[in-house]
């Protein structure tokens, strides 16, 4: 199981920030995308399509980074996730997220940017480690 997410951090998530998220190549070497989120229960939804680069990742190696800053009155706040993939979702409700995605982040529902063919898919990731500054 894992950790829980505060108030402050799911407030963080569920804000139409940018995230980035860092998978493991096959290699060892980290790869990082500019990703939308949100929360689904205790864990942290993110969404994209089936064989790109991140797909395969975390296929392969669950384990995930994510991070976030912004500027603030105060000065900056900024976010540092650990976790696993511990779910993934295709079909019907991986399509139905990335649309609630596009309505956060764009205020457009569908999403408006598929491919033809494409599919998508959604990944349910478990805290394992957090740390907050700023």
């Amino acid at each position: 199981m894992g950790l829980p997410l505060d108030d402050e951090l799911r407030q963080a998530l569920e804000a139409p920030t940018f995230w980035h998220l860092a998978t493991v190549n096959p290699d060892g070497s980290p790869q990082s995308t500019a990703v939308w989120v949100h929360t689904r229960d205790n864990r942290i939804l993110v969404n994209t399509a089936i064989g790109r680069k991140k797909y395969r990742n975390i296929t392969r190696d669950p384990r995930v980074a994510l991070s976030f800053h912004e500027t603030t009155e105060q000065g900056y706040r900024s976010w540092g996730l650990q976790g696993r993939a511990v779910e993934t979702i295709v079909g019907e409700q991986a399509e139905a997220d990335i649309d609630m995605l596009a309505q956060k982040y764009i205020g457009v529902s569908p999403y408006p940017w598929r491919s033809p063919g494409e599919r998508r898919v959604t990944f349910l990731i478990e805290l394992t480690h957090a740390f907050r500054m700023g």
